[in-house]
């Protein structure tokens, strides 16, 4: 008989340790899920209670003030002169690669030519179409002064994003507290291979829309919850 309660009180005890961890499993994976900031790779992330987590600078640079490096659609290395002539995948008649169909069905950009990727390493990449249209409707747009948007998403974090301008040929435009930002999404528009997703604002407007892909323009990389 001892026999048997001292077998019924080891049981016990095994269930209710197993029982304590699985409480705290369950616990640990709510605090991870409401943690609102973090690092990845040596990069600061925000969640602003959206699909995926976002950079809290612009690739290139070590603020959310600064504007950072500035890329052709598809390319992951900065360069002095953004043309159709100097960009990579244009031949002088045709684009040779992210088609749509003419030459291959690539509209989204593997990583290895996702400047996010490229530069930040492992979990990073720049955002689709659809989280740009995300950060433009779920979330409280604000302009300030000096140039940039506060985004505050909807669980009350916020990013900056800074009216970085773009390049074309040589000269930086639409830079500052009287310009605008345009930031690359990583795909091409199907109807228009030439032209890839961006979101863009000003003062007192900010919407998806598409760009030349040969401008330069500043990558806000994204990762995964």
């Amino acid at each position: 008989m001892k026999k048997f309660y001292l077998i019924i009180a080891v049981v016990l005890a095994v269930v209710s340790v197993v029982g304590m961890l699985a409480c705290y499993s369950v616990d640990n994976e709510d605090i991870a899920a409401e943690i609102p900031t973090g690092n990845l790779g040596g990069h600061d992330w925000v969640d602003l209670g959206l699909s995926v987590r976002w950079a809290t600078c612009n690739v290139g640079a070590k603020s959310p003030e600064e504007y950072g490096d500035y890329f052709a659609w598809g390319e992951t290395t900065v360069k002095d002169n953004y043309t159709e002539d100097s960009y990579k995948y244009y031949n002088g008649t045709n684009l040779t690669k992210y088609t749509a169909g003419e030459s291959d069905k690539l509209t989204s950009l593997e990583l290895s030519d996702d400047a996010a990727s490229a530069n930040w390493g492992n979990g990073w990449r720049m955002p689709t179409i659809a989280e740009l249209k995300e950060l433009k409707t779920k979330c409280t747009w604000t302009w300030k002064p000096e140039g940039g948007y506060e985004v505050k998403g909807p669980n009350g974090q916020s990013i900056f994003l800074p009216a970085a301008g773009y390049y074309r040929g040589k000269i930086l435009f639409s830079e500052g507290a009287y310009g605008s930002g345009e930031y690359w999404a990583n795909s091409i528009d199907i109807d228009g291979a030439f032209r890839a997703g961006y979101i863009i604002f000003h003062a007192n407007y900010y919407g998806v829309d598409y760009g030349t892909r040969e401008d330069g323009l500043p990558i806000r990389p994204v990762c995964e919850k």
